[in-house]
């Protein structure tokens, strides 16, 4: 290679050098530099020949900016130089330059004239900025933007790692916001979302009266004001800042709205063991609260309040049981009665707690409602359901599954959505869902303007559940987008040895069939019931007589022993 063509060569390395989206530098072994690019010159706001001019040269520790970052190079250097690459991240704050976060990544290099290092730097500002976004948006709350749940439990279990806060108590408020459905139902959802705002404000005001306190938004009405040091100390005082600021009337849509609150409280250490454990503590003591009518605060008692510790117990069992997928459904024919048609299925959730065994799913479920973990419960419950139930519905052999909604789950307005992503990801048609709501839930302004809708729209076929137990208003209930109305056990077990509860039997498949709604009779505990339920016209039946809910497993052979018994008959 003649001359002419090393210096086309080398300018064409040095233009590729310069080219380059990163920095690219070399240092000697006093960590001098000996090139850069053009990259590495911006970033530290000095053109090459100053930072490698003779007897002029600096370490560039001394050009970072920051001490802790000078601390870093040399650290990292010091392995470069005994034979091991390093990749490490740090915070440039040159002089004469902005400040970005990188990536470096060095590697030594032996040449005659000694040991040197090479260094790629990438500039990682924009990813740390975009990870701190969504960092940020994960432990907020998007309405009132309060640190969330997870954020306060970050923070809880972040003390728990350092081995506890020390000398520095913690004092748990958990705020309920009492009579907040029926604004939700009054003003919708919009207004109500606006009253959570100004809630949200009211608490950082108390909070700002106090050192060490913070305020945090667990999920729809119910908030955690946290103390730590100081204000842990004097948490009655804040206590009563906050049932101060509730007294105080809203203005919302010119009405005044007075709002009251529950208060459950609990201390860090004196009635639990761990920092993590102080959400579940409050939380049986806000269940305390809502038990009696003498007080709208009370504490977590550990040892003397007996049903709190239990509850409390079960309350963290009941959260590791829905994280880790134990939870269980069992799935009830519900049977046609008066033809031999395909029967529906019911999903029921059932917990078998592996101390405790089977705990009844009405008690499981009103904790999972007051603990705010119905959500939750319910998508594992849909999931489990759709699984088991979708191959039986693609092979014809039950016509549609029905699933229990809580009228937590009906205030989420991204349930639907949510929902339709579910049924389309397991390829089940909206028909052959039937959702079943309360009665109450049923007769909602709010509920039928919002979610209810939506769901019916998806083509998703609703059912009143416990029908008979409520107080319907019969020009509401024909309006509303049902296509089932389920009567309750409680009259239909005892509808041969009471007049009175034949006749609402009788008067609600009446009713439902004047509307061109169908009829599902629960708690079917024998023949001479089912019997009369087909002379009443009713359409479907179910119950222990006809068959338990089953695992998908058994429901199996149920399914084909009743297909071999009509084939005979």
């Amino acid at each position: 290679m003649n001359e002419s063509d090393s210096e086309f060569y080398a300018r064409l390395l040095r233009a590729y050098f310069d080219s380059a989206n990163d920095a690219i530098f070399v240092l000697c072994n006093e960590l001098k530099f000996l090139s850069c690019n053009r990259r590495m010159e911006s970033w530290l706001g000095l053109p090459e020949s100053e930072l490698t001019r003779h007897n002029c040269r600096r370490p560039i520790t001394d050009l970072v900016g920051n001490t802790d970052t000078a601390k870093v190079f040399e650290q990292n250097a010091r392995k470069v130089f005994e034979g091991e690459s390093q990749c490490f991240e740090c915070l440039l704050e040159p002089v004469d330059a902005a400040q970005r976060w990188v990536e470096i990544n060095m590697t030594r290099v032996d040449v005659d004239a000694g040991e040197m290092v090479i260094a790629v730097a990438r500039d990682t500002t924009e990813r740390r900025e975009q990870m701190a976004r969504i960092h940020y948006q994960s432990t907020h709350d998007v309405l009132t933007g309060l640190p969330n749940r997870a954020s306060l439990q970050e923070f809880l279990d972040g003390c728990d790692r350092a081995g506890g806060p020390g000398e520095q108590p913690l004092a748990m408020l958990l705020i309920d916001v009492v009579h907040f459905r029926d604004v939700n139902e009054a003003l919708g959802h919009q207004l109500a979302d606006e009253v959570l705002k100004t809630v949200a404000d009211g608490l950082r005001k108390v909070a700002r009266q106090f050192h060490h306190a913070r305020v945090y938004r667990l999920e729809s009405d119910r908030f955690v004001v946290l103390c730590r040091a100081t204000a842990a100390r004097y948490w009655p005082g804040v206590t009563e800042a906050i049932q101060h600021g509730f007294a105080a009337p809203i203005e919302q849509s010119g009405m005044q709205l007075t709002l009251g609150s529950n208060i459950g409280v609990s201390l860090y250490p004196d009635h639990v063991v761990r920092a993590g454990d102080l959400v579940q503590a409050a939380e049986a003591a806000l269940h305390a609260v809502k038990q009696q009518a003498t007080s709208s605060v009370r504490m977590y008692y550990r040892g003397r309040d007996a049903s709190g510790k239990e509850r409390l117990a079960l309350l963290n069992d009941l959260r590791k049981a829905i994280a880790g997928a134990s939870i269980d459904v069992e799935l009830q024919p519900i049977v046609p009665v008066r033809d031999q048609g395909p029967v529906r299925l019911e999903a029921l959730a059932r917990w078998q707690h592996p101390e405790r065994g089977r705990i009844p799913p009405d008690r499981f479920i009103a904790l999972a409602e007051t603990s705010g973990q119905i959500l939750a419960l319910t998508w594992r419950v849909i999931e489990r359901a759709l699984r088991d139930a979708t191959p039986l519905i693609r092979e014809g052999r039950i016509a549609s599954l029905s699933i229990n909604l809580s009228p937590y789950c009906l205030l989420d307005a991204g349930f639907p959505t949510r929902f339709a992503a579910l049924m389309a990801q397991h390829g089940v048609a909206p028909d052959a869902v039937m959702l079943e709501i309360t009665e109450s839930v049923a007769m909602s302004e709010r509920m039928q303007q919002h979610t209810v809708r939506s769901l019916r729209e998806l083509g998703v076929d609703l059912s009143i559940d416990d029908f008979g137990t409520g107080h319907s208003s019969l020009s509401k209930l024909r309006q509303l987008p049902v296509a089932e109305l389920k009567i309750d056990r409680s009259f239909v077990t005892g509808m041969l040895a009471s007049d009175n509860d034949e006749a609402i039997v009788r008067a609600t498949i009446q009713l439902a069939h004047s509307l061109g709604l169908e009829v599902v009779a629960e708690g079917i505990e024998d023949d001479a019931v089912l019997a009369r339920l087909g002379e009443l016209g009713c359409d479907y039946a179910q119950g222990r007589f006809l068959c338990d809910p089953l695992p998908v497993g058994e429901l199996l052979g149920w399914l084909e022993k009743r297909q071999t018994e009509q084939d005979i008959g």
